[in-house]
């Protein structure tokens, strides 16, 4: 009876607390190494924010596009505290990837490896962002000048999607470079854009038709000079 106690219940516990002794160092550490790190990280923002409103950081910001965004989000105070939180969050980054070494097990060690592995394709993806979102709005700009100098109907709704387009295209190199759904997004593109083209051309077609005849008949009919006219006109 005695011996069946001990196998039944007695020799897993003793296991259990074996196994659990032996993770508690490395918990241990991991609680103390985010409970300081937070705090470490929490200080670090509100310095960090306090030190750029000394400098005026704000209001050197809200004359550039970048704090004109910080400020339409309406998600942060003023650039200095969206400066001082992104500052925390990479802290944090750091803090976490420090808690998972000093865990100190083989799970852990591949976690931290695989993230510092990636870390050159996130950047990659946020200059891929950054440059497309520059490109859509130049694009943009040019479209609606265009458009608006041809004296075209709706040219704002043609500025709106050149923008969308190139935005879209941009995601989609990005989110290549993440290896995220690649073949997924790949196809979804590729079917998304092959559906707008046949769309407007069966649009123009139908609805074009006389303007497109008159617009092909002035530039192939002989001897006839097209005037040309400049007109420029300010948004």
């Amino acid at each position: 009876m005695q011996s069946l106690i001990e196998k039944a219940f007695l020799i897993p516990f003793q296991r259990l607390a074996d196994q659990f002794s032996a993770i508690l160092p490395g918990l241990v550490t991991v609680l103390v190494v985010l409970v300081v790190g937070g705090a470490v990280a929490f200080l670090a923002r509100r310095i960090t924010e306090k030190l750029l409103q000394l400098l005026r950081f704000d209001r050197m910001m809200m004359e550039t596009e970048l704090g004109s965004m910080v400020a339409r989000s309406g998600m942060f105070r003023a650039p200095s505290d969206f400066a001082a939180r992104l500052l925390q969050g990479v802290l944090w980054v750091l803090i976490i990837l420090i808690a998972l070494e000093a865990a100190a097990t083989e799970m852990t060690h591949n976690l931290v490896v695989r993230f510092v592995n990636y870390v050159p394709d996130l950047i990659t993806a946020l200059l891929v962002l950054l440059l497309g979102s520059l490109v859509a709005k130049f694009l943009a700009r040019s479209a609606l000048l265009a458009a608006v100098n041809a004296q075209w109907w709706g040219a704002r709704l043609v500025a709106g999607a050149v923008r969308v387009l190139v935005l879209s295209l941009t995601v989609v190199v990005a989110l290549e470079q993440l290896r995220i759904g690649r073949t997924a997004l790949l196809v979804a593109f590729a079917i998304l854009f092959a559906g707008v083209v046949i769309a407007l051309a069966i649009a123009f077609g139908l609805a074009g038709r006389e303007m497109a005849r008159e617009w092909l008949g002035a530039r192939t009919r002989p001897g006839d000079k097209r005037e040309e006219e400049e007109v420029f006109r300010h948004l």
